[in-house]
Formats: C-alpha cells, structure tokens, sequence
C-alpha cells in the first residue's frame, strides 16, 4: 500500500526536532533497541582513544559492528562538498556479494528531490521502497533502480547551520522500514564519527602549523619560547634552548633562564615582562648572553601577551634570535662613523694647513732661489731633510724660519703630507696642551666636544713648533715625553696614543740664554737642539735684497695685473743700506706697498719712516756708498776677488773696487 508523501518542518539537526521525511508502506519497530544502544556506547569508547592513524579503520569496523545486524547491505559515511553538489564517500561497508558505488557522487543529479531534502533543508529522508517516492522524486527513483536499491535511510549531519556530512544506509536484497530508535542511534553513531574526523583533522592541521612555523623557524635560526606567568615554567624549542646554552633535558624556570644572561641586563628583561602582563600587549629587548670564553653573544626576544581561558594561565609567547652579527655591525660602523669624523677633522686641518703652505709658497721660493750666505744653510736643510731628526731653528722675526722648516718638509719623505703648524706664542697658557695633544669632551670647563691635538694630525707628517720659548714649563715636559717615546694622552683621557711625528722647532731667542734662566727646561732644550740652524738677519745679507725685492714685485705683479719692469737705482740702493729690522717680513711689505701705489712700469718706492733707522741723520752719496762697500765686504768675510767675492757681487772689475775702496777709506782687511 502507498501512502502519500508527508514532509515535517523541523529545524536543522535531525528527528529531536521533528519526524523525519517518511517513504513506507508498512513500519517495523525493533523490539529492543538495547543492545544497539550498548554497542554504539562501546564504539563511543574507543574512537576517543584510538590513534589518528587508526581512526578510519575503527570507523570501519563500527559500521560493520552495526550495520550487519540491522540486516542492511551497504552504509557508510558520504562528506558533503561546500558549494558544490558533490559528495564524497570517505567510509563505507558493502556486505558479500554487494557491488560498491562511486567514491564521489553528484548528488543533486543523481538524486535532485534528496538533494534538495538533506543538503538544502537538513532534513532525514526514510525510503522504505522505491514505489513509496513521490512523482517529483522521478529522477531519485531512477537512480535508485541503477544502483539495486530496494530501501535507502539517509541522516544529515551538522557543523555549526551547515551539513558537513551524510550518514546512508541501503538495503538492496529485501525491502525494510526504518523505526525512529535506528534512526536516532545511526545519526548518534554518524556524530561521534564526525566530531572524531574533526578532531583530527583538527590535530593535523595544527601539526601541519606546527611544522610550518618550526621550519620557519628553523630557516630564520629563531627559537620559540611559552613563559606561564603562574608557574614561572619556560616551554622552549631545541633551537631556542641551543641559542641559551641550555641543556635539553632542563626543567627551565624564568629565574634560571635570568642565571644566562648578562647580570646588568636581566632588570631590563624583568621589566619588559612585566610590562607585558601589565599591558597584555607585545615587547620586544635584546640583551647579551656571556659564554665561557668571556665573550657576548647578542639576543633578540619578542613576545606577545596570551589571555588563558577559565582553566588555563595567562602565558607570554614569542621568538628569540641571534643578532650578535648585526651588533657587531652596528659597533663596526660606528666605529668607522667615529673614524670618517677623524678623517674629516684630519682633512680640514690639513686643508688648513695646504691653504698657508699655498699663502707662503711664492715666499718660499723667493726665498729659495737666493744664494750667498743661505748657501750654507740650504746644505743644512739639504743633510737633515732625509732624517726623522728634531731640527731648531732659530733667527730673527721675519728672517723666514718657517720657510726653513717648509724647506725641510717638502724634500723631506713626509712632504707627501701637509706641515702642521702651531704658534706656541698665539695660543693662551691654558690651551698651549690642549692644542697640542687634543682634549676629550668635559675634560675642562668650556670643552663641549672631544677635539683631535695637532700631534694627532701630524701623525706621519711634520709639525711645526713656532715660537717654541713661549710653551708653558709644564706643557715642556709633555712635550719632551712625545719627543722621547711619540706616545701621549688627550685630555680627559686615560688611553695613550701612539704617533710617528718629526719635530721642528722655532724661536727667535736664545733658548741656551732662557735655560740659564729657568724659562725653558734644560733636558727639552738638549732634545730639540739635535740640528741647530741658525738663519741671519736680511742686514746680514745685503746682496740677496735686490733679488727678493724683483721676487716679490713679480709677485705682487702678477696679483696685481701690473707690469713694473724698472726699479730706481737710487731706491734699490736705498733698500740696499737700510738695516730692515723687520728683515724679509718688512722687505714684502714694503714692495707689496711701492706697488699698490705705482702707476707705470717704474717702481714707485716711497721711503717711510721705516726706512731710516730711528735718529739717523741724512748721509750723503759717499756715505751710502760706503756704507754698501762696506756691508758687501763683510758679507764675503774681506774677499774682494774670485767667484762670490765682493767685486762680483757689486757688479765690478776688481781694481775698480780696489780704487773706490782707497777713495772711500775702506780696509778690504777690516771693512
């Protein structure tokens, strides 16, 4: 007999909630559902205790267990698709002889009135015969016919409002009902099959992210670390235990974790824990772990705040790496920071310096192309300049002591380098070793920044001490130590520093006189006065002042844009007789100023004040000449004749001279 087709409204989730879609002509009730009931609390038992890999076959095994008693051919457990008609069967039990079906099936076209119960409307369909299906479920008949099934149950499963999975029973060799007690247990057994799949699957992905995050991990060469806030107890990877030296078998703590690190960075640590906790939010430090060989390993700690739930503490998660490398990077490059603002103060310095070795370069050689008595001290300059040795050189202001000094620099192997140059008697007391040797910042009132002395700068180069009789007596014996070891300490600094410095020194006093004195100390005097030169005043040296005096108007010319081609003879006569206390100082300028002032190619000399000697009275022709004669004379110590003689130098025959000589009352013996 066939009844019509009577569908209930029932909310997702199966018969609790409504009758299921019943198909048959007849019921059969199971007259005793308790042994069922047992079995499938049996089964319940050991799927919580079987392993992953051996729950699909335990699943197997219970619908067998199953099954085969309720006398049905075929079941199993079919996954439904998301978005898509498809189900797969992921387990199924076929009796002997029965044939299986397809390990995925379509569902809405096979069986587009089921479909439509069971996936669309969560809804339980019970076919005890195929007769029993109604005319709109035409196709579903059909499909049932190809595949020998007499009578079918299929069960919905949910996960949260959506059916995951399809528990389908078939009976293909005899037509039977399905009472509301097989049901209930058959969708009891389908749930405790489900939920185990999604623990697994469930286990499995969190193993997968796992191993992902471990090999991330490991890729990065970063250790992952747990800190229970309650317990105090650290969970570690091997990787991070490795990073901490720590053996693996350890039962780590936070106080003997704090026990590796360096003692003035675990307040640090502690802090940033607590700061965590205190803020739920993330921290990050890095802080040093020391290893035996009293070096420091760098590490990297950044953690994350974690909320337990009602039975679990709250904990601190994160990741640790190595970052020594990179700290030693950070410290090379600052390092080589400090370095390239050396070699800037250094570069400036010297560029200070080339800038008046430059503003002295045409004095130099003016001065290097005259000969007569600087013959003499060239050689000097000649023999020294291949030495490291200390030279004093000592002359009158303006005699040129620091042309000497350029002079032995440039030819000397450290003229690669510019000459540094200091001004004992421009520089304050106070700052004389501060200058010289370099200060840190703070070492005295007024230092605001650290500063590199010009012994520093000098280092494998020359430095040039002018006006050395005005260094301070404390600053001498300083000084006398550099001279003896090269080594010396800035101010404010405990560390010594080495240098390879060649030492000239100037002065125009008598540094002999001034030891006797007690102004300079007699061992620093010993130590500069290795090579003596002493440089003679211009008065000295009359016969160079007609020399210099075109140097330096070629000079001033060439600066100018004039053309003077002609200097009076009564002027550079004049130039000639006068003592020039200023010596080649006043010479320039006073050459320097004829030109400013001249208009043609004459020189146009006016004769300042300078010029004559204070209290000298006008002289006549005989008397200048005289006094040249004289002074010519005594510059070739009486020699009249021969190269260099003072005949010569004045541009004369020898009886010529001989004879203004006699008219002039001159003694070639004692001019």
């Amino acid at each position: 007999m066939r009844e019509s087709f009577r569908q209930s409204q029932s909310t997702p989730g199966g018969d609790a909630a409504g009758q299921p879609v019943r198909l048959a002509s007849a019921f059969c009730s199971v007259a005793d559902s308790r042994p069922l009931e047992s079995l499938i609390s049996e089964i319940s038992a050991r799927v919580v205790k079987v392993s992953a890999e051996a729950l699909d076959g335990e699943i197997l095994r219970s619908l067998r267990e199953v099954l085969l008693p309720l006398g049905v051919d075929r079941g199993g457990l079919l996954e439904v698709c998301e978005d898509s008609p498809v189900v797969k069967v992921s387990h199924a039990w076929y009796d002997e002889g029965v044939a299986q079906v397809s390990g995925e099936i379509n569902l809405a076209e096979l069986f587009p009135w089921s479909y439509q119960q069971l996936v669309v409307q969560g809804q339980t369909v019970a076919m005890a015969s195929r007769d029993d299906l109604p005319p709109e479920a035409d196709v579903d008949r059909q499909s049932h016919v190809l595949l020998g099934t007499r009578s079918a149950l299929t069960i919905p499963l949910f996960i949260g409002q959506r059916v995951h999975h399809l528990v389908a029973v078939n009976a293909q060799k005899a037509e039977r009902a399905w009472p509301a007690e097989v049901i209930t247990h058959l969708r009891l057994l389908g749930e405790i099959f489900v939920s185990a799949l999604q623990r697994r699957d469930a286990d499995r992905a969190l193993l997968r992210t796992m191993e992902r995050l471990d090999l991330a991990a490991a890729s990065a060469d970063a250790g992952l670390w747990e800190l229970d806030f309650e317990t105090g107890l650290i969970w570690t990877t091997e990787k991070a235990r490795q990073l901490f030296g720590l053996d693996a078998g350890l039962e780590l703590t936070l106080a003997r974790f704090l026990e590796e690190v360096h003692t003035e960075d675990r307040g640090m640590i502690r802090d940033a824990i607590d700061a965590a906790h205190r803020t739920g939010g993330e921290v990050s430090v890095e802080y040093r772990i020391p290893t035996p060989d009293g070096e420091v390993r760098w590490m990297s700690s950044r953690g994350r705040f974690q909320t337990g739930g009602a039975s679990e503490p709250s904990r601190l998660m994160g990741v640790t790496l190595e970052v020594t490398r990179r700290k030693q990077m950070e410290r090379q490059l600052q390092e080589q920071f400090q370095e390239i603002g050396r070699l800037k103060e250094l570069l400036e310095r010297e560029n200070a310096c080339l800038r008046n070795e430059v503003a002295i370069c045409d004095e130099f050689r003016a001065f290097g192309g005259v000969s007569g008595n600087l013959g003499s001290i060239m050689t000097q300059v000649e023999q020294v300049a291949r030495t490291c040795s200390t030279v004093l050189v000592q002359g009158e202001t303006g005699t040129g002591k620091e042309l000497i000094a350029q002079a032995i620099h440039r030819i000397s192997e450290r003229g690669k380098r510019p000459m540094v140059k200091v001004n004992c008697a421009a520089l304050p007391a106070a700052l004389v070793e501060s200058e010289l040797f370099g200060r840190e910042k703070g070492a005295f009132t007024g230092a605001l920044s650290r500063q590199m002395g010009r012994f520093e700068l000098a280092d494998g180069s020359t430095l040039f001490l002018d006006e050395i009789a005005e260094m301070p007596l404390e600053t001498q014996a300083k000084l006398l130590r550099v001279l003896q070891d090269g080594e010396f300490e800035r101010l404010g600094s405990p560390q010594t520093i080495k240098v390879d410095v060649r030492v000239i020194a100037a002065t125009n006093r008598d540094l002999a006189e001034e030891v006797e004195k007690g102004r300079f100390r007699r061992d620093l005097y010993y130590r500069l006065n290795v090579f003596p030169i002493q440089v003679p005043p211009l008065r000295e040296r009359p016969e160079d002042i007609p020399k210099l005096a075109w140097e330096f108007v070629n000079e001033f010319g060439e600066r100018m844009g004039k053309k003077v081609r002609r200097i009076a003879a009564g002027d550079l006569q004049a130039l000639v007789m006068y003592s020039w206390p200023g010596n080649i100082r006043e010479l320039r300028n006073v050459i320097e100023h004829a030109m400013i002032v001249s208009q043609g190619e004459t020189l146009e000399l006016h004769r300042p004040a300078p010029l004559s000697q204070p209290g000298e009275t006008p002289t006549t022709l005989e008397d200048v000449e005289r006094r040249h004669i004289q002074a010519i004379l005594k510059a070739t110590h009486g020699r009249v004749k021969g190269a260099g003689g003072a005949a010569e130098r004045l541009g004369l025959n020898p009886s010529t001279l001989y004879s203004r000589m006699r008219k002039l009352g001159i003694n070639p013996v004692h001019p």
